[in-house]
């Protein structure tokens, strides 16, 4: 048997093995780089996500955090990056739940607004488990804990033109400008069953309002603002935030004097 010949069968053979698993990797990929990382699965002991508008458009400078169900005002924080999204550690050693909150932060009409984020998911998670909670800004709707993320109308009742039941009185908010998230908004007409109304988009409206009688025909009505001193078929409102009352806006709606 030649053992020369042998090694170098087994060298040169040893040699072409190699060469062809360096031609199957990824041309250029350095050795221990990690895989990408899935945004949408969780990660242990990471709070991450998104923040956007109702519009879908994400929203940069937002805070959000965790905060630890069995100890107060134990918070990890972050904010989200230009294209909205955020990525929060969370401590080893707690013990404890999380759940997920945040904040928005606007100015409109000198007056500045803390605005509920919804988030998609309420359950409270455990920090070896991480989660994903994505966000979306809400202008309007229920809140989840109670109360609502637009604001209350409050419209009051004069006699100047007669007596009227204030139920069946039907208003049309139109929207003058932006509303408090930038977008453009929707009309909207509505005839509440309780008085004051909540739950419109803080923003400023061009209001009008007609009586609807359920024994006779509907009839415009007379509206006169805040700081206004004349009837008129319409007004314009915008809403303030009170340390008291939250945001709201108001008007004095009144029926027409018959001749």
């Amino acid at each position: 048997m030649n053992v020369t010949r042998t090694m170098t069968a087994l060298l040169l053979t040893t040699l072409l093995a190699a060469c062809g698993a360096s031609q199957t990797g990824s041309p250029g990929t350095p050795p221990g780089t990690p895989a990408p990382t899935d945004a949408s699965q969780a990660t242990p002991y990471t709070m991450k996500g998104t923040v956007r508008n109702a519009a879908g458009q994400p929203l940069p400078g937002v805070e959000v955090w965790a905060d630890n169900t069995l100890y107060y005002n134990m918070n990890a924080l972050g904010r989200t990056d230009a294209q909205g999204r955020y990525s929060i550690a969370l401590p080893k050693d707690q013990l404890g739940t999380w759940r997920a909150g945040g904040r928005y932060t606007a100015v409109y009409n000198g007056d500045t607004y803390d605005l509920g984020l919804a988030a998609d998911n309420e359950a409270a998670f455990s920090s070896d488990t991480g989660a994903v909670r994505n966000f979306t800004l809400r202008i309007s709707g229920k809140r989840p804990g109670g109360g609502y993320y637009g604001g209350t109308v409050w419209p009051y009742f004069s006699s100047h033109g007669g007596n009227f039941d204030i139920q069946r009185v039907e208003y049309t908010f139109t929207p003058v400008g932006p509303l408090i998230d930038g977008s453009a908004g929707q009309p909207i007409k509505l005839i509440p069953q309780e008085q004051p109304s909540y739950d419109v988009p803080i923003g400023t409206y061009r209001v009008t309002a007609r009586y609807v009688p359920t024994d006779g025909p509907a009839e415009d009505m007379l509206l006169m603002g805040r700081n206004e001193s004349q009837w008129s078929p319409s007004t314009t409102i915008t809403f303030h935030n009170d340390p008291q009352y939250g945001p709201f806006a108001d008007f004095t709606v009144s029926l027409v004097p018959k001749p």
